[in-house]
């Protein structure tokens, strides 16, 4: 095997060692290590395929040559990407984007010692097992390196949102840092002066620091937007809960006047209204006669509306509730903290497939010195449990349980789902 050919064969390994970096922190397809490895020999093939045409070809078709082979790799490692981890097209060819970038640092790195080594007298059989087996190792090395300060921050909660105006700027950085690459190819193949090589290197540098910055900024705002979204809907829930009280005072008072009228009824003949009208009537009373008294009236607002939410939607909600160790719970935060809970238990509910199953539990009590909150529901199932709405339910929880210094475990049992809050007792 010819030194040239090696060559190509490990920065084919490269790259697919940079993009499995970048694969490892996002969530995994079915077969994930399978599918890595299969598209490990695409690249190895194409590296040894184009060998044989740039050692036969002039200065120029070597530069056509290099653009596509740059553009085949990316092809590839973008498809790698998309094809081994839970990602859309725009994060898959971001992320190749960085892998070309990272892999090409890892190479030139590499050269940068051959050189320096060769400069001192000692130059590297670079076809030896030895030199082979050192590339393989500071490469896993420094691949390390890149997925601990690197590959693990870009993510956003474990996902890429990619924007047009991003990917296209990365488009852009990463063909002004692959054009110096091949620049600094020639310039290594024809002695350039060291001071020229090192403002190339340097210029990449920059191109990657500016790459990272980008990648920054846009996270950034994603989380501003997210932030914003947040904040509305959690200000809107609060000024929710004077316009729900009025609601539920409204229907304690005709389920108070329907019952009224029946006792009336009652009184009457048993010839004037047959029985059974009666105790179909008392029956639609009983429905919204919904009031719960757990000590704070916040609660029995927001107990008393999704009562109601859940008789209309065949859900049986079981409440056993000390409202009174939540005083120090600002009014606006315990409804917003209640009903967002509840929503998220009662959605998990109506899509249960199995009626038996469509039933909340819900305990508010002291223990120990502690304010305990637990909210019991069906489990979501899994295609469901990442959408938008829960997620903006459990965000606003979670913001809330840590205004007040407490504490959120979320877990799942069996085929049932808990909500564990735990606040300490404020007097």
């Amino acid at each position: 095997m010819t030194t040239s050919l090696l060559n190509s064969l490990l920065r084919a390994l490269l790259r697919w060692g940079a993009a499995l970096v970048f694969c490892l922190p996002l969530r995994h397809r079915s077969h994930f290590w399978a599918r890595a490895c299969g598209m490990l020999f695409p690249l190895l093939l194409l590296a040894q395929l184009l060998d044989p045409l740039a050692q036969s070809t002039t200065l120029w078709q070597q530069q056509l040559l290099l653009l596509v082979l740059y553009v085949s790799f990316f092809a590839l490692l973008g498809g790698m990407i998309y094809l081994c981890t839970d990602i859309n097209k725009k994060g898959a060819m971001y992320c190749a984007v960085w892998s070309l970038l990272i892999a090409q640092c890892a190479y030139e790195g590499w050269c940068f010692l051959e050189l320096q080594f060769a400069r001192y007298g000692h130059p590297l059989n670079m076809a030896s097992p030895w030199a082979v087996l050192v590339q393989l190792l500071s490469g896993a090395v420094f691949f390390a390196a890149v997925y601990i300060l690197l590959a693990r921050q870009l993510p956003y909660k474990g996902e890429y949102h990619i924007g047009p105006r991003q990917l296209f700027s990365a488009f852009f950085i990463g063909i002004l840092f692959m054009v110096q690459a091949a620049v600094l190819d020639n310039f290594r193949a024809e002695q350039f002066p060291r001071s020229v090589i090192a403002t190339i290197l340097i210029g990449q540098f920059y191109f990657i620091t500016l790459l990272y910055f980008q990648s920054e900024l846009f996270k950034k705002s994603a989380m501003e937007k997210e932030m914003n979204a947040l904040n509305l809907l959690y200000e809107r829930q609060r000024q929710q809960y004077q316009v729900a009280r009025q609601n539920v005072q409204i229907i304690n008072k005709r389920g108070h006047e329907l019952k009224v009228q029946i006792a009336n009824l009652r009184k009457l003949s048993p010839e004037a209204v047959p029985q059974e009208r009666i105790e179909e009537a008392e029956r639609a009373a009983r429905l919204y006669d919904a009031n719960r008294n757990t000590g704070n009236e916040v609660l029995d607002v927001v107990l008393t509306e999704k009562s109601l939410l859940c008789e209309s939607r065949g859900i049986q909600l079981n409440a056993v509730a000390n409202g009174s160790c939540l005083g120090f719970i600002e009014a606006g935060d315990l409804y917003a903290l209640f009903a967002n809970a509840l929503d998220h238990a009662v959605e998990s509910a109506v899509q249960t497939a199995r009626p038996e199953c469509r039933v909340i539990d819900l305990l508010v009590c002291v223990r120990q010195g502690f304010v305990v909150v637990n909210i019991i529901s069906p489990l979501r199932p899994p295609e469901k449990q990442a959408n938008r709405s829960a997620q903006y339910e459990l965000k606003v929880i979670r913001r809330i349980v840590q205004k007040y210094k407490g504490t959120l475990t979320l877990e799942e049992q069996g085929e049932f789902f808990a909500e564990k809050i735990i606040f300490p007792l404020q007097k």
